[in-house]
């Protein structure tokens, strides 16, 4: 996900990506037991963080002044 606010070269983003995958290894992950693979390379990663970041649950809604003031106007249905 850093690889969209800033910019490392691909060769600095290939060689970072080996170091965590030396790491996974050398902490005891067993790779026969354990997927590893980079969400980089998985789309669908980063349209899923969009998605999920347009979301707002109902708590944090609550406590914003323009939702209390448009449900207190009538401007919104109560869940």
């Amino acid at each position: 996900m850093h690889g969209f606010t800033t910019t490392p070269s691909q060769e600095d983003l290939k060689k970072r990506s080996f170091m965590i995958l030396k790491l996974y290894l050398a902490l005891g992950v067993d790779p026969k037991k354990v997927h590893i693979y980079n969400p980089a390379n998985i789309p669908a990663h980063a349209q899923l963080n969009w998605v999920f970041s347009c979301l707002t649950n109902i708590g944090t809604m609550e406590r914003m002044h323009t939702y209390k003031d448009a449900l207190a106007k009538g401007q919104m249905e109560e869940f």
